[in-house]
């Protein structure tokens, strides 16, 4: 928990959209939450309902958030649930 909390601060100071580190205690790592009015944000598996505009717009953020990831801060992460 010590390190996902290390790596989520250096991508957040880079500027990328991470969770917002809350806690840590006893290896358990609270994190901020990611929505609106207590609904959670989308996720990946559920962009089906929008515009292939959307989705493909959606993508080339991924990609360029994925180089941002490994360029400026050297980390590599596969889970973009």
């Amino acid at each position: 928990a010590e390190k996902e909390m290390r790596n989520l601060i250096r991508l957040r100071e880079v500027g990328l959209r991470v969770p917002e580190v809350k806690l840590l205690r006893s290896h358990v790592l609270v994190m901020g939450f990611i929505g609106d009015d207590g609904v959670a944000a989308p996720r990946l598996k559920d962009a089906a309902g929008l515009s292939a505009g959307k989705r493909g717009e959606l993508f080339r953020q991924l990609l360029i958030d994925v180089r941002r990831m490994y360029q400026e801060c050297r980390l590599v992460h596969a889970d973009f649930s």
